[in-house]
């Protein structure tokens, strides 16, 4: 890593945030992680609803086990939903949006020697 892509580092970490925010993609698809509608918290109140059915549902004896199996349960259908969620997202993921305003911001220094 030569000295330039150092000071480029250095300066991306301080920046990170605010040259993120000024991309218009970037903050859209921020946006859309947000709960935005009834879907959403539809889609994120089914895994707590199942988890208070298994406590009551299931066929085991023990209390520990029913609450073990009911958490493993609940975070299983948690992630079906983020991920059924993320399917639903019309903008590409957050990290290669990340990657190309990095890779921009980089080149633009690279040709300017401005960090701006």
């Amino acid at each position: 890593m030569d000295n330039k892509e150092k000071e480029f580092e250095r300066y991306w970490l301080e920046n990170k945030k605010r040259l993120l925010n000024e991309d218009q993609e970037y903050r859209d698809a921020i946006a859309t992680y947000g709960m935005t509608s009834g879907a959403d918290w539809l889609l994120f109140g089914i895994p707590v609803a199942t988890g208070i059915v298994c406590v009551e549902t299931l066929p085991f004896q023990s209390e520990i086990l029913k609450w073990v199996v009911s958490v493993v349960i609940t975070v299983v259908v948690f992630a079906v939903c983020v991920w059924v969620k993320s399917l639903s997202n019309p903008h590409r993921a957050i990290e290669d949006i990340e990657k190309d305003v990095k890779q921009r911001c980089y080149e633009n220094y690279l040709k300017t020697g401005k960090k701006e």
